[in-house]
């Protein structure tokens, strides 16, 4: 777990016309909130805060937030980002403020380690999930979860349920989802086939046609 500080400012203006100009004055709209806790509206750098997750541990880092001109300090997690369709700059930012003793849910990245043998006989891996959903206490949240996939052969399949049990975690994600699997290179042969036969068959036609010229 890591915990890193950022400054935010109160929002003392609300709405859509407000947000507006908090963002055209560099600023992004957020709100805090929490089980049993009234909500704070807050203001973000998103440059000193895209600077800290990005050097540290990302979204699963608690941040400790100071209140401009204030004594209050917050721990929270960034849970939602509302992003523009065009630009996807964040427009609103949700975090969720964590109480000492008590589990929250968050999603766990997956690091994936060792080159697995099905590789080195040709297969091909397939990645279908790169994080799991995961309950703890926020001082057990993970930075991430290194998964050792050396052992893989051609057709093997790694579920939710084949990740080794973690103290002080309780996996949250389907126990039968696939993971990553490690494919045979059928597909791929099968394509390159499928193409050269349709060049064959176009050089052929080609071929029969100046022959019909020709006699003619």
């Amino acid at each position: 777990m890591i915990t890193i500080e950022l400054e935010v400012f109160n929002r003392e203006s609300l709405g859509k016309q407000a947000n507006k100009k908090y963002r055209k004055d560099g600023f992004i709209p957020a709100v805090i909130y929490g089980k049993n806790k009234d909500n704070l509206n807050i203001l973000v750098d998103p440059i000193k805060l895209k600077k800290l997750l990005k050097n540290e541990a990302g979204e699963n880092t608690i941040i400790e937030m100071k209140l401009d001109k204030s004594d209050l300090k917050k721990n929270v997690l960034l849970k939602d980002a509302h992003l523009d369709t065009l630009t996807s700059d964040p427009l609103h930012l949700d975090f969720y403020e964590i109480t000492e003793g008590m589990d929250v849910k968050v999603s766990a990245p997956l690091l994936f380690t060792g080159k697995p043998e099905g590789v080195k006989n040709g297969g091909v891996i397939q990645t279908l999930s790169n994080e799991i959903k995961i309950e703890c206490l926020p001082t057990n949240i993970p930075n991430i979860i290194e998964i050792n996939i050396s052992d893989l052969n051609i057709g093997d399949t790694l579920r939710v349920k084949d990740i080794k049990p973690m103290d002080g975690i309780e996996i949250l994600s389907n126990p039968e989802s696939t993971i990553i699997s490690v494919l045979a290179p059928r597909l791929v042969v099968e394509t390159e086939t499928t193409d050269a036969d349709e060049n064959s068959e176009s050089v052929s036609d080609e071929n029969s046609e100046q022959e019909k010229n020709t006699e003619g």
